[in-house]
């Protein structure tokens, strides 16, 4: 039987001068690496992650600034009523960058996946559906998105919420390379392979042109 909670998926944008240091609390948790490198600790295993590395945990963090800093992109599946975690510290910098209500069949095992979608110049993703709902921040180039009779662009550092069962039409930009990095919390039974479903028929057989690299997908409890 569906059980349908209400979660909130936030997204963070940090910013670590080199030798900055921040401890974060026990939570469902992944951290993209956009630029520079970070040294992250938790009770586990300590890792340094460069520009497009990634971390996952569920424990307590300590992050810390290397070389010359870190840009750092943190997602984080709370909660509704769970406080931000917005960073203060000496040579840090962080701000919550999008706060998005999702709802999620607490009945399925999950998984909190990290994926980049990129785009050739023009690119499009045709008009599709998501069996999960996922948070999206664009990386670079820009997007025009187009859902529930909406249409918006995205910028590099803009971030939006695709909830699953909304329709998505996007186009990249035709005068540069567009990508964006996105976390999704899919069902277990999607491990390693794709959420997408094509709405039209005419174009289930098109070519398509967007590429995707997946960065970890792990198992969280809800």
């Amino acid at each position: 039987m569906s059980t349908m909670s209400k979660f909130r998926l936030r997204i963070y944008q940090d910013h670590f001068t080199e030798e900055a240091e921040a401890k974060l609390p026990a939570e469902r948790r992944i951290i993209y690496c956009v630029a520079g490198g970070a040294e992250i600790i938790d009770s586990a295993r300590t890792e340094i992650i460069a520009s497009e590395g990634a971390w996952f945990s569920t424990q307590t963090v300590t992050v810390r600034g290397m070389d010359e800093g870190a840009r750092l992109w943190r997602w984080e599946l709370v909660t509704p009523d769970a406080p931000f975690e917005e960073i203060e510290g000496e040579g840090i910098r962080s701000r919550m960058a999008g706060d998005f209500q999702i709802e999620i069949d607490t009945s399925i095992k999950r998984l909190m996946r990290l994926d980049r979608v990129s785009f050739p110049l023009g690119g499009e993703a045709f008009t599709h559906v998501h069996a999960a709902p996922g948070v999206r921040c664009q990386l670079e180039g820009n997007l025009l998105l187009e859902s529930g009779g909406h249409r918006f662009r995205v910028w590099p550092g803009d971030p939006w919420v695709e909830h699953g069962p909304d329709s998505v039409y996007s186009k990249a930009s035709a005068h540069q390379l567009s990508s964006f990095v996105r976390v999704m919390i899919v069902p277990e039974a999607y491990r390693g392979r794709s959420t997408i479903t094509y709405v039209r028929a005419e174009d289930l057989e098109k070519p398509k042109s967007q590429s995707n690299k997946r960065y970890l997908e792990e198992p969280i409890a809800l």
